[in-house]
């Protein structure tokens, strides 16, 4: 490839996906490109001889008409075989548009082409490393170029060309060192994309052009350079030195920017009485959608926080955390007339380790999809100035890869090393000793509430979203520990430190060497590990009867007395799986030191071998995080507390698969924690739109601690919207029920439901889920029916993670997001982004879960009724959440359908529809006229 290379970017429709099947070409599309420029273009309907399927034709707009006079494949091949050859074959999906052209070519007896190819969607995955989608309607919209007539063949060939050369444009941009680099990496790309890096840095190379002045070059490496912060405070010309109590100083401040809300401002001024009484208490805000709730409260803190007395903000998702500091930020900015000084916080795992990442790059790396987020990494770094792995918006990052490179903390850093100054984490603890509001999500406040480096002493706490936190709050004091994965990386640690074995690490270390004794000990040690852990797992067996061969599951749950038995006898196994942790930790480390001091030294297959190791020992060293959780909550156990634990022991249904043993252990009521949590802040505001349960705060305040002795002022505040007019409750009379079908079938049925609802209907759809399970066969089922031909659907946990297809689902215009429970809070999607949420069950907790049997035995054991006080308190707050995702401001428009009979058939659910705001109106029918009224309300609405 070089500057005269002619790139040939081809875009086919067809009738289908699988040649052999009979699928043909309706539609071919061809741009030339060369020398930075699109030289011709090509379009051609083509006669496929056999009926287009009706969902291709709603598809592409190529109507069996269209083709009727088309020019067969036959007679079209020999043209298109001489316009091709000699091109470099480029298509957005490669894998797919070369091999259907080659199998048409086969088919009516051409050679196939031999040509060179690259695939625009993985060469875009890495040079635009954080676009939430690559699908080629979406990046087009990202990089502004014009997409008149999706799906057709011309059209999508001419934007892909167009994406090539910006592409193209943005790699010559890049400095000489991460081209050399990316194409040093290129070589395990599909086809020969790789090729296209290596020929850019070789033209590249032949000019001189310096760095640009934000950038800067270490160990090889091109890094963004930090963006220094003015931190003195001035005031800007609107500036407000104190609150502004009456309501014409209120309106004066919000006029230029906020429409004025009587119920937001009755919220900010609970907020600032409370603080300037002589005894602020804890408060308690209902602040219903719509309100303005995050500036509610954050007006009102910003006359009380500092650097030196901080506002934390805990929010449900690190999402919620971005809006808050992209979004209400500046707005706040703008009100008070001065900066505000600003940090997310949350754990290191979250940011790179930019020495990690670079010896990362020093070894051998034959999976291509490693190589592949190597290269998109590597773009990346000339573009953050966070480090914050999440704005890759990758599916996941529990891989090998992500796990060696992920941050272990700034106390794990040396500060001899060539990256401590440019660390994004010591910036990062930096600026937060700066700030003066810092805004984490619930999991890390809970974790880390009494880290007074971070939050300073006593600072205010607003919890966002508290019914989320109360959700999570077992989470708190909840970790499960499995003894079968510590086997399972003990065993393959073994294979790797054994002598005998034929790839093993002997060969990198010699004899007699301090290294050579450190791999013995890690053997020795991995050896002792193995025995504990199953000294552990016999003394459990046998000591609480776990062997039940009948069933596939076992889970034994102990009694509080079994429980104090299980403390004392197993205290010498645990002081044995310290010592052995620390001491595998030790000489590993030791040998990866001596390992990356000498690279040079050893062979790839030498450094295959040991990265294989190093794969197996880092995942047994990350989850010892989570034994460090289990066993801090194992040494707490008091016997007046309640606590559970349950041992689950899983057979295998396969003689291939392992069996499974691991243990669950949770204080049963987290509300003590949650009390001595806010001990460590002034007295906290907890605040959400769906707090009350029948107008009542009981709920919250007993899973918050709160006993009536305690002082917890509350407030409700209803929503500004008219329910009549933008939004319709719709129940199916003929949902089906679930206890009386079986999985499949109850699935299958569901599916059917969605398909009605949701073909040609062009509404932003998000549907709620119970279990992870029904919403992955549900998408399948969708999938198979060809709903995703139609518009893109996307599955929380299948397509993506929850930070990706939220990004995705925000740029869609008719997509369907299929998603759980964590999307029923917090989230907002306003106006067209989202315009009906189908709920597919009552938001129930699984009655077999471990944590929610306990809850409920202890519950009884208290003379309490499980259901009323807690199921049916958390599924209404979940339902009221549920339907909070549709409405968010005063011009959306939208529908909610519940496809659960139990709102009709049960007192409780009855009790839930009338959660609902009382203006909404309501109607209960079929799913067919379900469809008729949704129809009708659009219709109404245009």
């Amino acid at each position: 490839m070089n500057r005269e290379t002619i790139y040939a970017v081809v875009d086919l429709e067809t009738t289908g996906t699988n040649i052999k099947d009979g699928d043909r070409i309706i539609q071919f599309g061809c741009a030339l490109v060369q020398n930075g420029k699109i030289i011709q273009t090509i379009s051609q309907d083509v006669n496929p001889l056999r009926d287009v399927p009706n969902k291709i034709q709603h598809l592409t707009h190529i109507s069996a008409d269209q083709l009727e006079f088309a020019p067969i494949f036959e007679d079209l091949a020999p043209t298109l075989v001489e316009i091709l050859s000699g091109t470099v074959f480029v298509a957005h999906n490669i894998n797919f548009d070369l091999p259907f052209l080659n199998g048409e070519l086969a088919r009516v007896g051409q050679e196939p082409l031999e040509l060179d190819g690259i695939d625009t969607v993985e060469l875009a995955q890495i040079i635009l490393p954080e676009a939430p989608s690559y699908r080629l309607q979406d990046l087009t919209q990202l990089l502004s170029i014009e997409h008149d007539n999706p799906h057709q063949a011309d059209s999508d060939a001419l934007v892909t060309a167009k994406l090539l050369l910006k592409l193209m444009a943005r790699l010559r941009e890049l400095p000489l060192v991460t081209l050399a680099k990316l194409s040093e990496l290129g070589t395990g790309l599909l086809r020969q994309t790789g090729d296209l890096f290596t020929a850019i840095y070789d033209q590249m190379q032949e000019q001189s052009q310096p760095l640009i002045p934000e950038l800067l070059i270490r160990e090889n490496i091109a890094l963004h350079k930090d963006q220094p912060t003015d931190f003195t405070l001035y005031p800007g010309e609107q500036y407000a030195a104190e609150y502004p109590h009456d309501e014409a100083a209120k309106k004066a401040l919000l006029k230029p920017h906020l429409k004025w809300r009587k119920a937001q401002a009755t919220m900010m001024d609970f907020i600032a009485d409370n603080y300037q009484s002589e005894q602020p208490q804890p408060i308690l805000i209902e602040a219903a959608t719509g309100l303005g709730k995050t500036l509610g409260y954050l007006l009102p803190y910003s006359y009380l926080m500092s650097s030196t007395k901080k506002l934390v903000v805990a929010t449900s998702t690190t999402l919620l955390q971005d809006q808050i500091l992209t979004q209400a930020r500046p707005l706040l900015e703008k009100l008070i007339g001065r900066p505000v000084l600003a940090e997310v916080v949350k754990s290191p795992r979250h940011y790179i380790d930019l020495h990690r990442f670079t010896l990362s790059l020093q070894l051998p790396h034959k999976n291509r999809l490693t190589r592949l987020l190597q290269m998109k990494i590597l773009i990346w770094l000339t573009q953050t100035v966070t480090g914050d792995l999440d704005e890759l918006n990758l599916t996941s990052y529990q891989t090998p890869f992500f796990i060696n490179i992920r941050h272990r903390g700034v106390a794990s850093l040396d500060p001899q090393a060539p990256f401590y100054q440019d660390d994004f984490l010591r910036r990062l603890t930096k600026r937060q000793q700066q700030a003066e509001l810092l805004v984490t999500n619930h999991a890390y406040l809970a974790e880390h509430a009494s880290d007074q480096q971070t939050w300073g002493e006593r600072p205010y706490l607003v919890v966002d979203e508290a019914q989320s936190m109360i959700f999570n709050v077992q989470s708190i004091a909840q970790q499960t520990w499995s003894l079968s994965r510590w086997q399972l990386w003990a065993q393959k640690g073994l294979q790797y430190t054994t002598t005998t074995q034929s790839n093993n690490l002997a060969t990198l270390f010699p004899p007699k060497t301090a290294e050579n004794r450190s791999l013995k000990y890690l053997h020795k040690t991995l050896t002792k590990l193995t025995r504990t852990l199953t000294a552990l797992e016999t003394y459990l067996k046998t000591s609480f009867d776990v062997r039940d061969q009948q069933r596939p599951i076992t889970d034994r749950y102990l009694n509080p007395d079994e429980v104090i038995q299980f403390v004392n006898g197993c205290q010498r196994e645990f002081k044995h799986l310290n010592r052995e942790l620390l001491t595998i930790q030790d000489h590993f480390l030791a040998l990866r030191y001596s390992l990356e001091q000498q690279l040079e030294r050893y062979a790839a297959s030498d450094l295959s071998v040991w990265q294989a190791f190093e794969n197996e020992i880092n995942l047994l060293l990350a989850d010892v995080e989570h034994y460090q959780r289990f066993e801090q909550l194992f040494i707490a156990v008091k016997p007046q507390e309640q606590h559970a634990l349950s041992i689950q022991s899983i057979q295998p249904a396969q003689p291939s698969q392992l069996p499974q043993f691991k243990l669950q252990w949770q204080l049963v009521s987290a509300g003590t924690q949650m009390q001595s949590l806010l001990q460590h802040f002034e007295p906290v505001t907890l605040t959400g739109a769906t707090l009350a349960v029948n107008g009542q705060f009981t709920y919250l305040k007993r899973e918050f601690g709160f006993d009536d002795d305690q002082p917890l002022m509350t407030k409700k505040l209803r929503s500004p919207f008219h329910f009549k007019q933008q939004a319709r409750f719709l129940i199916a009379t003929d949902g089906p029920v679930q206890k009386e079908l079986t999985p499949n079938d109850y699935q299958r049925q569901i599916a059917r439901q969605i398909l009605t609802l949701v073909t040609n209907n062009p509404h932003q759809t998000l549907i709620l889920f119970n279990a992870n399970q029904t919403l992955e066969q549900v998408y399948y089922a969708l999938a198979h029916a060809g709903l995703s031909l139609d518009r893109e659907v996307l599955a929380q946990g299948v397509t993506g993670s929850a930070e990706k297809i939220t990004k995705r689902f925000m740029l869609g215009h008719d997509a369907v997001l299929l998603a759980t429970s964590s999307f029923m809070a917090g989230i907002d999607f306003p106006e067209s982004a989202l315009e009906m949420v189908i709920l597919v069950q009552l938001p129930f907790d699984a009655p077999n879960a471990v944590q929610t049997k306990v809850r409920y035995a202890q519950l009884t054991a208290q003379g309490q009724n499980p259901f009323k006080t807690e199921a049916l308190p958390k599924a209404t707050i979940r339902f009221r959440q549920a339907f909070g995702r549709l409405i968010r401001t005063s011009d959306d428009r939208g529908v909610f359908v519940c496809l659960d009979p139990r709102l009709l058939t049960t007192q409780y659910g009855q009790q839930m529809c009338r959660a609902l705001p009382a203006s909404l109106p309501q109607k209960a029918a079929p799913v067919t006229t379900i469809r008729e009224l949704i129809d009708l309300f659009w219709l109404n609405s245009d």
